[in-house]
């Protein structure tokens, strides 16, 4: 060949669960029993894909492995994730994928309710497709622990990957949902667990509040913990001492979006090869430009984040 080819980029690998959602706005919850008034948002794509789009928004490579399928939903999602030059790795399975609906009240605060299709109907053969190099990152999503194929898969799947491979667990808000031992499960083959305050109490073994000595009893060697504090940014929480790193001082528009535009930025620096206290003050960052605008998927670009960083008060 006339010349030497381009060296393979390190990419994402996504096996979360993608869903479409259904916003919709309301002046405040419905109490048990009553109907409210409320208007229906534009349909989007739910945190997995949001995650994907976030990462991706960052210049890097990112593979989906969860299924689609043939209805509009997986359509839908499918259209998202082509327009941000997502490739999806998997065969489309005859069914739909499911829909979380959003319940959004006008301060921004909101509860979700979640159905379930042919998303999680992964397998391990499926996942063996996708080739994995050192320096590729691995997403996973312990709300999608509560089924048994998805589990299976990774049970399969996650202690082949090659060692220099990252893999990132997501707890989300689902976690509540799971039973401790399917978490345990997948916990050796975890490398970073990112997660809010509310999240972390779910972790097995949890006490309340998460120690450096949980991180040296519950995960592997070297591994590390971010913990979502709010406004005030977030702590990483190793073996051996918890940093924290603060965030961005904002009025806040609405809290959706913010967790997937976290995770997906510390995803997508974790695979430009950052190191962690970057990776976690970049995702701080877009965080809280998510928080400033009104919707899901409100993550911002890498160069809107790079002019915001010199608003990040010291703290090393």
């Amino acid at each position: 060949m006339g010349g030497e080819m381009a060296e393979e980029k390190n990419k994402l690998v996504s096996v979360a669960a993608v869903v479409l959602t259904l916003p919709m706005k309301m002046s405040r919850l419905p109490e048990r029993g009553t109907t409210v008034l409320g208007s229906a948002e534009r349909p989007g794509v739910g945190e997995a894909a949001e995650v994907m789009l976030a990462a991706a928004r960052q210049g890097i490579p990112v593979v989906n492995m969860s299924c689609l399928g043939t209805g509009p939903n997986s359509t839908q999602a499918r259209q998202v994730l082509r327009d941000a030059n997502i490739e999806t790795h998997t065969v489309e399975v005859v069914g739909d994928i499911g829909m979380k609906i959003q319940m959004i009240e006008a301060g921004g605060y909101y509860a979700s309710v979640l159905t379930t299709g042919v998303e999680v109907d992964i397998s391990g053969r499926e996942l063996d497709k996708v080739s994995m190099r050192p320096g590729d990152v691995v997403y996973i999503s312990a709300g999608d622990l509560a089924h048994t194929s998805y589990r299976a898969a990774l049970a399969q799947w996650l202690p082949s990957l090659p060692e220099q491979v990252t893999v990132v667990m997501a707890a989300t808000p689902q976690i509540s949902q799971i039973k401790p031992e399917y978490v345990s499960e997948v916990l050796p083959y975890v490398d970073v667990v990112t997660c809010n305050e509310y999240e972390s109490q779910f972790l097995p073994g949890s006490v309340g509040h998460l120690t450096s000595g949980y991180v040296a009893e519950k995960l592997p060697e070297s591994a590390w913990v971010v913990e979502r504090i709010g406004s005030y940014g977030a702590k990483l929480i190793d073996a051996e001492r918890q940093t924290m790193v603060p965030s961005l001082s904002i009025e806040v528009a609405d809290t959706l979006g913010v967790g997937t535009a976290h995770t997906g930025v510390l995803l997508a620096e974790l695979v430009k090869g950052h190191d962690r206290l970057q990776a976690l003050e970049r995702a701080n960052v877009a965080g809280a430009m998510a928080a400033e605008k009104h919707g899901n998927d409100t993550c911002p670009r890498a160069c809107e984040i790079e002019q915001r960083l010199s608003e990040v008060p010291a703290y090393r």
